[in-house]
């Protein structure tokens, strides 16, 4: 087991933008999670897990002696790096293994590591989300 311990200092991305980070758009994904909306920033907890293979789930939690820390842990230690790199770029301060905080070469490493992941993140359509808009993905025609 991995656990990966990211500080956020923002609003969380739309837990959504996890599924296209890991899987890309359109995966069918066992997700859970406290977001009162679906567009909401502010959730605390996330867990995703693949419905298409059998391949170890995912999950985000805020410590609750610490709510500005976020554990990150899988099974697999490269979804774990990913997600945990992920949070960190979108919102985070500081991104931990064994209370040491990641280099800035780490960093850079990471991300050159996982280049199509973050792309596939930073194009996600759920970026777009909102109060007014909760399901960006749905066209909507002429009436």
């Amino acid at each position: 087991m991995t656990e990966l311990v990211v500080t956020v200092d923002k609003p969380r991305p739309d837990f959504r933008v996890f599924v296209d980070l890991i899987y890309g758009p359109g995966r069918n994904v066992d997700t859970e999670g406290d977001a009162i909306n679906v567009w909401n920033r502010d959730w605390r907890e996330l867990y995703i897990r693949d419905r298409e293979r059998d391949t170890p789930s995912v999950e985000i939690y805020a410590a609750p002696e610490q709510p500005l820390k976020f554990a990150v842990i899988s099974d697999d230690a490269e979804l774990a790096e990913l997600v945990a790199l992920y949070l960190y770029l979108s919102c985070g301060a500081v991104i931990e293994r064994n209370g040491h905080a990641f280099s800035a070469e780490e960093i850079l490493r990471l991300k050159k590591k996982y280049t199509d992941a973050l792309a596939r993140a930073a194009n996600s359509i759920w970026h777009q989300s909102g109060i007014d808009n909760p399901f960006p993905n749905l066209a909507v025609g002429p009436s």
